[in-house]
């Protein structure tokens, strides 16, 4: 069909003519079609597009202006189409990606969370039974400056000792406290 018999189909078409639409639809599917493969090499996809640019068409024939150049038109309106799609696709693809590497994590994060609350559970009992081992005075300092927060200044004062002892005397509790736990 030459151009001006297809922008005769297409005033008819936005005028109401249903059967000047089909016309133009058999007139421009084969070309659509070859154009859309060039985009992309599915064709269900393609095919899909074609009738999609086609339906939106003529629900929307009250909305549409008279084109100069329906070919070029048809042909935009399909490239819009299937990368629209693609675009959606990739999202979703993306966003399924997402959701099951996150599942993945969550998974592995709640079992590693639950590995790490037993071990701590395992190291505060270990910790705390070699600070019950350790003689009166030495848990005493542990429990000041690690329970209670006390600087070395408090700890002496309260301790009725000087600076210098309350730092020997808890570096030798930690060390004490190492060394049950190296066992």
């Amino acid at each position: 069909m030459y151009k001006n018999s297809n922008n005769d189909l297409w005033v008819k078409f936005l005028a109401g003519d249903n059967e000047a639409i089909s016309t133009l639809y058999k007139e421009f599917a084969h070309d659509l079609y070859s154009y859309g493969r060039r985009l992309t090499k599915d064709e269900h996809l393609v095919k899909d597009c074609i009738q999609e640019v086609f339906i939106q068409i003529i629900d929307k024939r009250r909305k549409l202006i008279l084109t100069m150049n329906i070919h070029i038109y048809l042909f935009k309106s399909l490239r819009n189409k299937i990368l629209e799609v693609l675009r959606s696709e990739n999202r979703k693809q993306s966003i399924v990606y997402q959701i099951a590497a996150d599942e993945n994590n969550l998974g592995r994060n709640a079992e590693q969370f639950m590995i790490d609350l037993e071990d701590e559970k395992d190291t505060r009992k270990i910790i705390s039974n070699a600070i019950s081992n350790l003689p009166n005075r030495q848990g005493e300092i542990i429990y000041l400056k690690y329970t209670e927060g006390l600087n070395y200044d408090e700890i002496a004062q309260l301790l009725q000792i000087d600076k210098a002892s309350a730092r020997t005397l808890l570096y030798r509790s930690l060390k004490s406290i190492k060394d049950q736990m190296g066992k």
